[in-house]
């Protein structure tokens, strides 16, 4: 059940009183992710490996209750679920954003198969649906090239909370396949020790033998 967070009781406290001061909170790190046994399970199953590595960040994201806060005008929510917001290919160079929402439990391929159906079902190249809801996570892909460092479009509202995630092209390096994978982030409710979880979770999600 969606509620929220008694910020007097919160251990965070301190950095979100902080960086409420007037900043623009918001941080962005990229770094190499192996991405090798998701390749090869999605090769071994006939999906797409966008829609299987937004499946794995959404799950991951789903598990550590720090990427389900909001910033609303009442306080910070804990989201019950956070869902996929991400971008697909459209006519002429243009793209559209496809919104899945979040299935406890769905396997991997279940949620590439719902998730394409969604993207067929789109009459145009940009739909944007349910622009009040905040319990989005915004993915994209840029496959086309190798990125060291990226800064996504944001508004300029410190409340913005939703998390902002991109990685590029596949490479190979040492006989392993790694994508750079980029994480935007409000600083009041996360840091880098919560990118670390979220990577060991994806991490852990993507190791050999684990059913998804």
């Amino acid at each position: 059940m969606e509620h929220y967070i008694d910020l007097d009781r919160w251990d965070r406290k301190d950095a979100y009183d902080l960086f409420s001061r007037g900043y623009l909170p918001f941080f962005a790190v990229t770094t190499p992710l192996d991405v090798t046994e998701l390749v090869r399970r999605t090769k071994a199953e006939e999906l797409s490996f966008y829609r299987a590595l937004v499946y794995v960040v959404v799950r991951a994201m789903n598990e550590l209750e720090p990427f389900r806060l909001r910033i609303r005008p009442e306080g910070v929510a804990v989201c019950k679920t956070v869902s996929p917001s991400y971008t697909t290919a459209g006519e002429n160079g243009t793209f559209g954003i496809c919104n899945v929402d979040f299935v406890p439990g769905e396997t991997m391929a279940d949620f590439c198969r719902r998730a394409l159906e969604k993207e067929r079902q789109q009459a145009r190249a940009m739909v944007v649906e349910d622009d009040v809801r905040d319990d989005l996570i915004f993915l994209s892909s840029v496959p086309w090239f190798v990125t060291t460092s990226v800064l996504q479009e944001q508004p300029t509202n410190p409340d913005d909370s939703f998390p902002r995630v991109l990685w590029d092209r596949i490479r190979e390096e040492n006989g392993r396949l790694w994508v750079n994978f980029t994480a935007q982030l409000n600083h009041r409710l996360l840091d880098g020790g919560h990118l670390r979880d979220l990577l060991w979770r994806m991490e852990a999600l993507m190791a050999p033998r684990r059913t998804l």
